[in-house]
Formats: C-alpha cells, sequence, structure tokens
C-alpha cells in the first residue's frame, strides 16, 4: 500500500463524509456558502492603499480665451 493510495482513501472518505453531513445539514451549509461568497467579494473590492487626497485649484478650470 503506497503513501498515495493511502491520502486518496482518506480523502474519499472524507469527501464522503462531507457529502453526507450537507444533506442532513443543508441550512448550515448555505450559510458557509453566503459567508464564502461574501469574504471572496470583500477580498476583492478591499482598498489595497489608500491614496493621497487630490487638491484642486482654480487654475486648472481656467481656459485660454481670448475674450
Amino acid at each position: 500500500m503506497s503513501l498515495s493510495f493511502t491520502l486518496t482513501s482518506i480523502f474519499e472518505i472524507l469527501l464522503v463524509v462531507a457529502v453526507f453531513w450537507g444533506i442532513f445539514h443543508e441550512d448550515k451549509l448555505i450559510a458557509f456558502e453566503k459567508r464564502l461568497i461574501a469574504v471572496i467579494k470583500r477580498r476583492r473590492l478591499r482598498v489595497v492603499k489608500s491614496a493621497p487626497a487630490r487638491v484642486y485649484d482654480n487654475s486648472m478650470y481656467l481656459y485660454n480665451s481670448d475674450n
């Protein structure tokens, strides 16, 4: 019995147990999925580093016009 076969068997047993748990605790599974999706969305929309505040002065709004 090799290590990869043992790990594969353990993973398959855990997967079957997780499926049965999901069938009997569907409401908890749905709540977990919603929390996971919310965390992923928050992480994608998170501001990585703050940008300095822009300072606007009136010179940028003045146009060169010969009136």
